[in-house]
């Protein structure tokens, strides 16, 4: 009987260490698809560590090629967190370890990806088009920003900008202090005739540790 357990032990124990690497969930913060192992290149990047079963001080993490370079370690609650910085060199791997403190044997490596990082931009709410429907405009609230065709998600803050356009009743400007795309702001795109452009400059944007960066204007032709 006693044999018969410890073979079933050894059958077993496989699939446990494969359950064990499973549940151990890799991602970087700042990037917009939690299942992406991408870093990027002069931005901020957040590499997060959850281990299902496991306390953040049962395990840490080590950087095993030069191309990656990580900071000290921090516990958020029940997950790892660690600032990291990917580096062109030679190499062409970013792998990471996932290494058990007590034992220091790593039990899970990922590898990561690089990209470089596209100038940030305002967008009326989500709409991408130069040329946009005034029914559809007018259902917009705010002013975002985006990394275009990037999965970088690091907070930008729209926190200025000035509307203006001009018609054949005259040039209106509008001096906001905000991201909200104003009453005013909404009286004049409800009002200008079809197929004027509008133009949205001096925009300000502020992230949660950067200084004021002014992104470029952004014009946009309202449609019938």
């Amino acid at each position: 009987m006693i044999l018969i357990r410890f073979f079933l032990l050894l059958l077993l124990l496989p699939l446990c260490t494969h359950a064990q690497t499973d549940s151990v969930h890799v991602w970087n913060k700042w990037c917009a698809r939690k299942d992406t192992l991408l870093l990027f290149r002069s931005g901020n990047n957040q590499i997060r560590v959850y281990c299902q079963g496991m306390k953040p001080s049962a395990f840490t993490v080590k950087s095993l090629d030069k191309c990656l370079r990580i900071g000290t370690p921090e516990v958020e609650g029940d997950t790892l967190s660690v600032l990291a910085m990917p580096f062109i060199t030679k190499e062409k791997t970013m792998r990471l370890a996932i290494v058990d403190t007590r034992t220091s044997r790593v039990f899970k490596t990922v590898n990561f990806t690089q990209d470089s990082l596209p100038k940030p931009v305002a967008r009326i709410g989500n709409l991408e088009m130069k040329e946009i429907a005034r029914h559809t405009l007018l259902t917009q609230t705010k002013l975002r920003v985006v990394f275009p065709k990037s999965l970088y998600s690091y907070p930008y803050t729209v926190t200025a900008y000035t509307f203006k356009d001009s018609t054949a009743k005259g040039a209106v400007t509008l001096n906001v202090k905000t991201f909200f795309i104003t009453n005013a702001v909404q009286k004049e795109l409800a009002e200008v005739p079809e197929n004027t452009e509008v133009t949205f400059t001096n925009i300000k944007a502020l992230c949660p540790e950067c200084a004021t960066r002014t992104l470029p204007d952004l014009k946009v032709k309202v449609k019938p």
